[in-house]
């Protein structure tokens, strides 16, 4: 019962943290003061489903506004 109790938990968290982060990608591609190609790439790594995302939306979060390449 434990096992499956963690595991409902761990599911319901990473669902929230999705949401999250796509609340977070969304607010960034409406954000003008970013650049254009910076926000297609959000807005294209959210539409597949990229499990970059994270990385590129704290990236530009933390400012750095132009994404050149990411570190997989």
């Amino acid at each position: 019962m434990a096992f499956i109790r963690r595991a409902t938990l761990r599911n319901e968290e990473s669902q929230i943290i999705d949401a999250t982060l796509k609340r977070r990608a969304r607010s960034l591609i409406a954000n003008d003061s970013i650049p254009k190609q910076t926000r297609s790439l959000i807005r294209y790594a959210l539409e597949i489903n990229d499990p970059y995302l994270a990385q590129v939306v704290r990236r530009v979060e933390a400012g750095e506004m132009t994404i050149d390449h990411v570190h997989l």
